[in-house]
């Protein structure tokens, strides 16, 4: 990365951590506008460090998540959960797609994918029948969360940062359905804003490092 981008990017993630502090002090103004710009920041570097149709995939899913941010915040994480559900499902479907490029020629079962095909068979078994109304859109998209987490196992070599980030955000988006349908915690928000940016951090850094060759 230029050093611009590296610039770019600490901005980003510290935008997130701002985001993330300012949670206890929400309703504040201009939430909604904050927390999707980290991700906007990462379309922008993703693709500029891939071009082509990776990069162009790379940025549509980043826009995809600053688009669930938007709806999530705005919403106040339930108001508009259907809208942040269909963002997210662009996020996973573009990652999918562009996970799946990045791995091309790579084997298709690596051992790092059992944990989480058994975590996700577990995790649709409890949160399907209680979603409700939503038992359709959930279970869509626990299907295309996990065919996501499955192409990030197949990228790298070893598992690096753009695996563990997969891992984290699958951990994050299963979080939000626990505390929506199946059990409610305290301090979810919190918690779900922490581990999912952390995920997205790393998937952000993940791909830029593996484009310009590092381990």
């Amino acid at each position: 990365m230029t050093a611009l981008e590296r610039r770019s990017f600490a901005v980003a993630v510290a935008l997130g951590l701002i985001y993330l502090a300012l949670i206890p002090l929400k309703p504040y103004p201009l939430s909604w506008l904050l927390k999707p710009i980290p991700m906007l920041t990462f379309a922008l570097l993703a693709w500029r460090a891939w071009r082509g149709i990776i990069g162009i995939l790379l940025a549509v899913a980043f826009i995809g998540a600053a688009g669930g941010d938007f709806f999530l915040d705005y919403g106040d994480r339930d108001g508009l959960f259907i809208q942040a559900l269909c963002s997210f499902l662009v996020n996973q479907l573009a990652l999918v797609a562009a996970f799946a490029l990045m791995a091309k020629g790579k084997p298709w079962l690596r051992w790092r994918m059992l944990p989480v095909t058994l975590y996700s068979l577990l995790l649709a078994l409890w949160l399907v029948p209680a979603a409700g109304a939503y038992q359709l859109p959930v279970a869509i998209y626990l299907f295309c969360l996990y065919a996501m987490a499955i192409m990030a196992c197949r990228v790298e070599d070893k598992p690096g940062m753009l695996w563990l980030g997969a891992m984290l955000f699958v951990i994050a988006d299963s979080l939000i359905g626990v505390n929506k349908f199946a059990m409610p915690f305290e301090y979810a928000v919190q918690v779900i804003v922490a581990v999912y940016f952390t995920g997205q951090v790393l998937i952000a850094a993940g791909v830029v490092r593996l484009k310009w060759g590092g381990p």
